[in-house]
């Protein structure tokens, strides 16, 4: 049963003064005991973290650059890498929209990149450029090569003469020709990585370019087309099937891109066995970057491809060996370089898989076939003999 106030206790309560809290309250929404704007939130403070970090790790890099007045330890590569996935991301969003923070952050770093590269040109070393690189293996001659370990007919692979070359590939045993097979995948994987490092010769000099123009004019080309012809398919012409099937490719080539970031950094860094030129705080951005991307792909994304974990987790490894180059050339290099009987000889990674490519094939696989054949010769010589005989 509802008791009716009092008229005093009524009046009392429409006439009492709201206090200074009350005051405050209504403006500023109460939070965990803080009053705080309503528009300054957690996700708030998350995204513009997420959209803006590329200018303050690459600017760091941009600052350290102006400041030493060369670009010595800093791959352009990371400029490529950068603006080539980010412009992918933009046409992605055309096919498949996703947050506008990513897209925003896709924005912002193609901005930075484009000031760092300018930056970097503007002090690149004698050492970076094209005159001054060496010069790689054709293919041809890998492979030359690598027939002549099984093989002592050079005339077979000179003259391109398929159906002979098949007739020797038959020849071979099962592990030989596995061991074959291995050693051309091994060239290709090497072909692979000298393209990443920044110290040789690429095809056509790509992104090695003399003239600072033609990075600019690939740049615009390559995002004119892209989006260009992504917008034209999904939003003009309206092909849906053919725009997710776009969209697809554009997300693995952009994943796959972007993995391959640090790898002209690594070959820098073993070059120079130093870390000048190369910030700290983008080592940092990098690892923090490849833990939001896997949180994400883990607990926040739906329907991802298993190519998509795969690139994130190589990229993230290469961050972690760039990690254990920055702690090892500069703490301990140094010291170890001053020690008295160091050896300063390091097997880079290229170099491991072109010794396993030349890498001799063991003698008892020769010697096995020569039996074989020598077997077959006395076996043969017997029976013309014993023909000579009747």
């Amino acid at each position: 049963m509802d008791v009716p106030l009092q008229e005093p206790m009524v009046e009392a309560i429409k006439t009492e003064e709201p206090t200074m809290s009350d005051t405050l309250s209504s403006y500023l929404p109460r939070v965990d005991q803080f009053y705080i704007p309503e528009w300054l939130t957690m996700q708030f403070i998350a995204n513009n973290l997420i959209s803006f970090t590329p200018l303050f790790s690459y600017g760091s890099t941009v600052i350290s650059i102006e400041r030493s007045k060369t670009a010595l330890g800093f791959s352009i590569d990371i400029c490529a890498t950068m603006m080539i996935a980010s412009i992918l991301r933009i046409s992605y969003y055309l096919i498949t929209p996703y947050e506008i923070t990513l897209l925003r952050q896709s924005i912002v770093m193609i901005l930075i990149q484009l000031v760092l590269l300018n930056t970097s040109l503007k002090y690149r070393p004698e050492e970076y450029k094209y005159h001054n690189l060496k010069d790689v293996e054709p293919m041809s001659v890998l492979l030359h090569e690598i027939w002549l370990e099984f093989f002592d007919d050079i005339g077979i692979y000179g003259q391109y003469k398929p159906q002979q070359m098949i007739n020797n590939l038959k020849t071979l045993s099962f592990k030989k020709l596995s061991l074959f097979a291995y050693k051309i995948i091994l060239a290709c994987v090497y072909k692979f990585l000298k393209f990443f490092d920044p110290g040789y010769k690429r095809i056509f000099g790509f992104w090695q370019w003399k003239d600072n123009k033609t990075y600019w004019k690939f740049l615009a080309i390559f995002a004119t087309i892209q989006i260009f012809l992504t917008f034209l398919i999904s939003k003009v012409l309206d092909w849906e099937d053919l725009a997710q099937f776009l969209g697809s490719i554009i997300g693995s080539l952009g994943l796959l891109v972007e993995s391959l970031l640090p790898l002209p950094q690594i070959a820098i860094l073993y070059t120079l066995k130093s870390i000048q030129g190369f910030k700290l705080i983008l080592l940092v951005s990098w690892l923090c970057g490849d833990t939001l991307k896997i949180t994400y792909l883990v607990f926040g994304a739906k329907n991802i491809s298993i190519l998509f974990f795969l690139f994130a987790f190589f990229q993230m490894s290469l961050d972690f060996y760039i990690a254990g180059q920055y702690i090892y050339y500069k703490y301990y290099y140094p010291k170890l370089r001053n020690q008295d009987g160091f050896n300063d000889e390091e097997i880079e990674l290229t170099d491991f898989v072109k010794d396993q490519i030349l890498e001799p094939v063991e003698e008892s696989d020769y010697e096995n076939n020569n039996n074989n054949s020598n077997n077959d010769l006395q076996t043969g010589n017997s029976h013309t003999r014993q023909i000579q005989a009747v």
